[in-house]
């Protein structure tokens, strides 16, 4: 089960929400093994963040966790798919997309 945990510096509408679900779980299965029948996504809109001491945003960070491990390259899709997502849809100005791999998941 893919985890994509999303915090914004901005308001995020319904419609913006819902297209940010749908992206995600588009981008979702560029990584091996993924796809949007078992991804979880949060997004956390109006939070105080800060980028060089600035909050001139939009900005963005994602954290993405998945089960099991994945190759370097299949982030690296994914992460420019995402970055292009938050652009688009948020007009963000600052993104970064983290990534973790786990086998220590209950459900």
């Amino acid at each position: 089960m893919p985890f994509v945990d999303v915090r914004t510096s901005c308001a995020v509408t319904a419609e913006q929400e819902t297209r940010l679900k749908a992206g995600l779980g588009q981008a979702i299965s560029l990584i091996p093994g993924k796809s949007e029948s078992s991804l979880m996504v949060q997004i956390a809109d109006e939070s105080r963040m800060w980028f060089g001491g600035s909050e001139e945003g939009p900005i963005v960070m994602a954290n993405v966790a998945i089960y099991g491990t994945a190759p370097a390259g299949a982030f690296q899709k994914f992460g420019e798919a995402a970055v292009g997502l938050f652009q688009e849809v948020l007009g963000a100005k600052h993104v970064y997309v983290k990534f973790e791999e786990t086998t220590n998941w209950a459900w």
